[in-house]
């Protein structure tokens, strides 16, 4: 899909024909973002205004975390053993 850029936000200074574009860029990018995950998650995200507001609340909310690290500092805290003093 060729519409990512909406993503990163809105320019600063777009001219009123680049404005329209983006917007229609937006909305079609928004309704593909919006049209895939299941209902209840597109009630909750639908009323975000824009696809950058919906994009990061998707990522913050979707983001798979570094599973390397949470398994190292998992195996560290199994090999804490107590000792006495």
């Amino acid at each position: 899909m060729s519409y990512y850029h909406v993503v990163e936000g809105k320019p600063t200074n777009l001219s009123t024909k680049d404005e329209a574009k983006f917007k229609v860029d937006d909305n079609l990018f928004r309704g593909a973002v919006i049209s895939t995950p299941d209902i209840k998650f597109q009630k909750n995200y639908i009323i975000l205004p824009t696809e950058k507001e919906l994009w990061d609340a998707l990522i913050g909310k979707f983001r798979v975390p570094d599973a390397g690290s949470e398994l190292y500092l998992m195996e560290q805290l199994y090999d804490h053993k107590m000792v006495k003093n």
